[in-house]
């Protein structure tokens, strides 16, 4: 009977640490550096790109290339503990649902709630990582 009740609370602990939303996303897109900042704290570090200023933050391992002064392209890094499924867009701040593509490596939304392209990275086991493109293609 231990070993059972061990086993379901260890089940709901794993639930749990994958559906923990590690960066809010769609709290994100379309925020200027500033506001980001102030949702998942100051950038570690900012560089210029010829698409505009590119920022590392630690929250969820989060780079963000804002454009026109916007978050709209981001990536976050910080899921290999999500398991590669639709479900792992509620890592990122979406609501589970089917991909418009997948194949073993990649899947991919479009529109999104409203967002021009979301993909998700297999990596060895798990999810490696997101790639958002909010806007900008």
């Amino acid at each position: 009977m231990k070993i059972k009740v061990l086993g379901f609370l260890l089940s709901l602990v794993s639930l749990q640490a994958y559906s923990a939303t590690i960066v809010d996303v769609p709290a994100i897109v379309g925020k200027s550096k500033a506001e980001v900042s102030t949702l998942i704290g100051a950038p570690s570090s900012c560089s210029h790109s010829k698409y505009g200023e590119k920022c590392q933050f630690s929250k969820g391992e989060t780079e963000i290339v804002f454009i026109k002064g916007k978050a709209d392209w981001i990536t976050i890094e910080a899921i290999d503990n999500v398991p590669f499924n639709q479900a792992a867009l509620e890592s990122i701040g979406f609501k589970s649902s089917p991909p418009s593509f997948k194949n073993n490596f990649s899947m991919r939304w479009s529109e999104l709630d409203g967002l021009y392209k979301v993909s998700l990275f297999k990596g060895e086991k798990n999810s490696d990582y997101a790639y958002i493109k909010a806007y900008t293609k």
